[in-house]
């Protein structure tokens, strides 16, 4: 009798067993996410972090708190959350710049995307701008070319740091019109446009977002922006590859990375998460396109395909520009 109940005893226990862990893996979110973001507050990958992080908790139910780890060109926020339990309580909110450009520019890297990471979601595409200083007596592309071409070897242009999207932009904008510029690195857009204002650099390529207020009074001139068409905040302005620069072309993406090994069902679930967010319309135009940003879909596999097609274009601009992190 003992034997036949301990029998039973099992047989129940083992019918529950794909109950309890369908109900473990539903039971995501049960305590806050942490995302963190590799580089400084106040810049726009970690206001964009910030907006998603509200609305995401909304959805999920949980508190999405956001923790800066600026430093080494992203690599420091990024080997924290490659080191973090793969549980879907840590994520990594960046740029392209860590999985596309640091492997194409930097020898060494303390974490590996295919090792380390997986893709969750994207979240938006960002325009970046050419601009100049409104007393720069040019007001198109081919203007600045001219004036560029007979300056050369007395100017200098301004990113937001050595191997930044502005830096690539920059190289190639050298490369492609014979130009001897001098590069200055800043530790942000922010100074950069401030040194654009002042006549210590000639051009720099913000967010539209960085430089609204510049515009709308009159301190800065966009003469061109990245993306396959033009934006909606800035109709007036081409496309570099309307103006013939195809090869500047270098916008910057975001989007959500986690831990290796993290289970399906949870990267399944924070990318249904976003997609959702992203088909919200309100949140799209008030928060997206008043940013200059595009809203950008996509699943973990396309992410995936994407690293890997614009790694390979990355590496092409950098060895045909010339541009170095020394």
């Amino acid at each position: 009798m003992r034997g036949w109940f301990r029998a039973s005893f099992m047989a129940a226990m083992m019918s529950l067993a794909p109950v309890c862990g369908l109900q473990a893996q539903t039971a995501y979110p049960n305590k806050p996410i942490r995302i963190v973001v590799p580089y400084a507050p106040g810049g726009a990958t970690d206001i964009m972090a910030r907006t998603v992080a509200q609305r995401l908790g909304e959805q999920l139910g949980q508190s999405v708190l956001v923790e800066n780890k600026p430093g080494a060109n992203s690599g420091i926020g990024a080997d924290a959350v490659a080191k973090a339990p793969a549980d879907g309580y840590t994520l990594l909110f960046t740029n392209d710049a860590t999985f596309v450009l640091n492997p194409v520019l930097f020898s060494s890297l303390s974490y590996n995307m295919a090792r380390d990471f997986v893709p969750v979601a994207t979240v938006a595409y960002l325009n970046l701008a050419l601009v100049v200083s409104s007393t720069l007596p040019v007001n198109t592309f081919s203007e600045l070319v001219a004036y560029t071409k007979a300056q050369s070897g007395k100017i200098s242009y301004g990113s937001y740091g050595v191997g930044s999207q502005a830096h690539l932009m920059g190289e190639m904008y050298k490369k492609l019109t014979a130009t001897d510029i001098v590069h200055v690195p800043y530790k942000g857009s922010a100074p950069a446009v401030a040194d654009v204002i002042g006549g210590q650099v000639v051009f720099t390529f913000p967010a539209i977002t960085t430089i609204q207020g510049f515009l709308k009074s009159g301190k800065v001139k966009a003469l061109a922006i990245s993306g396959e068409k033009r934006s909606a905040l800035l109709p007036d302005v081409p496309t570099f590859a309307e103006v013939g620069y195809k090869d500047m072309d270098i916008g910057a993406w975001y989007a959500f990375f986690a831990p290796v090994g993290t289970p399906r069902e949870v990267i399944a679930k924070l990318n249904a998460a976003v997609a959702t967010l992203l088909d919200n319309r309100e949140f799209v135009d008030q928060q997206l396109v008043t940013q200059g940003m595009v809203p950008m879909n996509m699943t973990p596999d396309k992410v995936t395909a994407l690293i890997r097609s614009e790694t390979e274009r990355m590496g092409r601009i950098v060895k045909l520009s010339g541009a170095t992190v020394e």
